[in-house]
């Protein structure tokens, strides 16, 4: 915001834009808000490791990969309240995860980014219910992601991988595609 507001002004988003995207969202239950956010971090580290190969400027590359790490350090954090969460719950805090995981990994149902900015969150708002479709264009997210850095099915492969070896590691199974999760969904639900 504020390298728009001193170099490019015209693009900084107004207050009347800003306050378009403050809406409030209907509660959600605790594990699956962290775990959402958790995938929406290694989507987004995905998103900005594409844009920096995509770009060729170097100093453009440099701020994607560092926005990337940045990402990635967030989801890390994530993952540290993730484990604290599921020694303290057990079982059903382990299907809340696999529940939000197999979700996010299935991608390939949707036609659209999975990513918490474009997931309905406010029933009574719908079907503006969204950050995307808020934003003055909201069609300029796939654009960008398919017109320009060209986010194509091995990038989307990269996300669902960094989901499956990232819970693998945390719920201490190996986790080879969403079938495999979807299986210790059931299995935690059960046990719960």
């Amino acid at each position: 915001m504020d390298y728009l507001r001193r170099f490019k002004p015209e693009l900084a988003p107004t207050e009347e834009e800003l306050h378009a995207i403050r809406f409030p969202f209907d509660p959600a239950p605790p594990m699956e808000t962290l775990m959402l956010h958790f995938c929406g971090e290694v989507r987004l580290t995905q998103w900005y490791k594409c844009a920096s190969e995509w770009h060729t400027e170097p100093v453009i590359k440099h701020i994607y990969e560092t926005i990337s790490r940045d990402e990635g350090r967030h989801g890390g954090a994530y993952l540290q309240y993730m484990k604290r969460a599921l020694k303290q719950g057990g079982p059903s805090v382990a299907a809340a995860f696999a529940k939000i995981g197999f979700l996010m990994a299935s991608s390939q149902r949707s036609d659209k980014a999975l990513h918490p900015t474009n997931l309905h969150v406010n029933e009574a708002l719908y079907p503006q219910d969204t950050i995307q479709s808020r934003l003055p264009n909201p069609e300029w997210l796939e654009h960008w992601l398919d017109e320009q850095i060209q986010f194509d099915s091995v990038w989307e492969n990269k996300v669902v991988g960094g989901i499956l070896r990232n819970l693998s590691n945390l719920l201490g199974q190996t986790f080879e595609n969403v079938r495999d999760l979807n299986k210790y969904r059931k299995q935690m639900l059960a046990a719960a």
